[in-house]
């Protein structure tokens, strides 16, 4: 055959029919809905998007209404994101010096933690000697817009680019809203006018959607309240004389962003097509709903240990708001857990930003995402579920009163609850803490979480306040149990494995409960092989270890495991048994007969059984 001929192959067009056949023959008669999947936000992922899923919707263009692909028609070859990457230091001085360092590295915004501006008037050293014509500011003031406002205004130089806060999330973080909220938002509406007459640019009002996220919330809540959060401004603002367009031309939405890649893409554009759509709920020009959006990757997803890890969960989460279509970005560094991090830590995540700017060519295409059968689809069901709860929110007496009423704190709770609970059984793998922890690995417990706001509420309402909570946090707190343990009385806590016959049949259910355990700071002593119950008894009295696990193949079992439970508890009664592996009912009942206490396998829930092992083993 000639090249020619080559290129003119061509081969049939499997139909979706025949491609469902050749799955179901390859998944031996279960159905191709087998291989679909559920999502926190009620969305079923199916395992083949084909065009005519997408249906037949209006045809959406870059930085066009209803801007789903970005509110520019170029993506990021005029406007690149800002890195906005916080910038502290001992002094205002040396904060400063810092900046320009950074400057010098990639960094392309001025980010200062609010605490650096928050304790006298520190602006003018700050800022001393930076570009501020070319250099635009991203700054949560967190309560502190209003007494800053003076210090802005004396600025010499050019003011542009985000000096907001969202007073809402400052009140759901503090559990307090302000009983008079009219009087609170008369002089909010003054203070954003302020802001207006040091630079007309400037976006003062910032919808900040992580503090539902970090109590747990899923994508179509974080989504939906954070619209919920901005029409209130919208309606507040029309209350105090603004107009609505300059209210919405003020405002940076700031969204987390967390490892559910697709998810997340499809969040941020679902968002700027609802922002859009409520232009003419409005009766306002859609021009003024183009949605600026703050990326922050998320802190429910960091972990203590194998924390290196964060670097990969923090690059994927960035990589996805960049696909997004974001304008600005908030990279957490992988040991920012800790509350405090390091030059190298600091430097690998501003880094993440050149990384996907200059080596991923991600910059040279206008929304990546945009004509994905999977993403499209996505964005559409997330969008549609968004709205439907906004809407419930809206007949609510909207986001203030749904917040008195702990409509949301309920909601987010009840999603987070079902996080930990997979966490738990270990349906959602965390890297490095409830599978493949590393044992050696010993970190410090971090520091207390404290509420970072200076928002002042006189006269204030309690509400239910939604506080930071990460998802490993229940196996992090066992394991510095263990450590804690460890140090007090010179060695871990420590259960036996007793290891049935040769080293291929126990060795698969031995790395299995070594993984299990380890995640609790737990380790394990284990047999070399035990051919006779005898000598699984010699092993016993040799380690005298309160906890044991049989681990074997099931046809060991089946030849060996009864008499072996039955010779060990006869010997040592208060020994406890677990067995490794789910059996055959009828097996179960003789092992339990014999002295088991429980079998352990993929469906244990690991942090009760962990739980249960370190209380036994005295491990306060």
């Amino acid at each position: 055959m000639e090249l020619k001929d080559v290129k003119n192959i061509s081969f049939p067009k499997p139909s979706f029919e025949e491609w469902k056949v050749a799955v179901e023959t390859s998944l031996k008669g279960k159905t191709v809905d087998k291989l679909q999947t559920n999502t926190y936000e009620g969305v079923t992922l199916k395992p083949l998007y084909i065009q005519q899923s997408t249906g037949e919707g209006q045809v959406e263009l870059p930085g066009s209404f209803p801007y789903t692909r970005g509110i520019s028609a170029t993506g990021y070859h005029t406007q690149p994101w800002l890195a906005c990457q916080p910038v502290s230091g001992a002094t205002a001085e040396e904060a400063n010096e810092n900046l320009k360092a950074v400057l010098n590295r990639g960094q392309n915004a001025i980010t200062y933690p609010v605490e650096l501006l928050a304790n006298g008037a520190r602006l003018p050293r700050l800022l001393k000697d930076l570009p501020l014509e070319s250099l635009p500011f991203f700054i949560d003031l967190k309560g502190k817009q209003k007494d800053l406002l003076p210090e802005f205004q004396a600025v010499e130089g050019k003011v542009s680019g985000v000096l907001a806060e969202d007073a809402i999330a400052e009140w759901v973080l503090t559990g307090q809203i302000p009983e008079d909220t009219d009087s609170y938002f008369a002089e909010w509406a003054k203070t954003i006018q302020g802001y207006e007459a040091v630079s007309a640019d400037l976006k003062t009002i910032l919808i900040k959607t992580s503090v539902f996220h970090n109590g747990g919330a899923n994508a179509v809540q974080e989504l939906a309240y954070g619209l919920a959060v901005a029409v209130q401004y919208l309606i507040e603002g029309q209350k105090q004389g603004l107009s609505v367009e300059s209210i919405a031309d003020k405002m940076v939405f700031s969204f987390a962003v967390d490892s559910n890649y697709f998810m997340n893409i499809a969040k941020l554009r679902a968002a700027r097509r609802l922002w859009a759509g409520l232009s003419a709920a409005f009766e306002a020009d859609s021009e003024y709903f183009k949605m600026n959006i703050h990326a922050l990757t998320s802190e429910v997803t960091e972990t203590l240990y194998d924390q290196h890890v964060n670097i990969l969960r923090t690059a994927n989460q960035a990589f996805a708001a960049a696909i997004g279509g974001i304008q600005y970005l908030q990279i957490n560094p992988f040991d920012h857990v800790f509350g405090e991090t390091t030059d190298f830590s600091e430097r690998i995540a501003r880094n993440t930003h050149l990384i996907l700017k200059e080596e991923t060519h991600i910059t040279q295409v206008v929304d990546p995402a945009g004509g994905s059968f999977y993403v499209e689809q996505l964005t559409d069901e997330i969008a549609n579920q968004a709205w439907a709860k906004f809407l419930e929110v809206d007949a609510a007496g909207g986001i203030l009163e749904a917040l008195k009423k702990n409509i949301v704190q309920a909601e987010i709770a009840e999603v987070f609850n079902k996080k930990a609970q997979n966490a738990a059984l270990r349906k959602e793998s965390i890297i490095g803490t409830n599978v493949y922890p590393n044992p050696a690995d010993e970190v410090k417990a971090p520091k207390a979480a404290e509420v970072e706001s200076y928002v002042v509420v006189n006269n204030p309402t309690s509400i239910t306040p939604i506080k930071l909570k990460r998802i490993a946090e229940q196996f992090e707190q066992l394991r510095l149990r263990s450590a804690a343990f460890k140090e007090s009385n010179g060695q871990a806590p420590k259960v036996g494995l007793i290891t049935l016959q040769e080293l291929k049949s126990y060795k698969p259910r031995v790395d299995f409960v070594k993984g299990l355990v380890a995640a609790g700071g737990i380790e394990t002593v284990a047999s070399e092989g035990c051919h006779t119950s005898e000598e699984a008894v010699a092993y016993v009295k040799e380690t005298q270890l309160p906890i044991y696990c049989v681990c074997g193949s099931d046809e060991a079992y089946g030849e060996l495991a009864e008499q072996v439970v039955a010779d060990v508890k006869a010997a040592f009664p208060e020994t406890t048994i677990y067995v490794a592996g789910k059996q055959a009912e009828e097996l179960e009942k003789a092992l339990q007969a014999a002295g088991v206490k429980e079998f352990v396998h993929v469906k244990t829930n690991a942090a009760d059984m962990l739980t249960e092992l370190l209380q036994a083993l005295g491990v306060n």
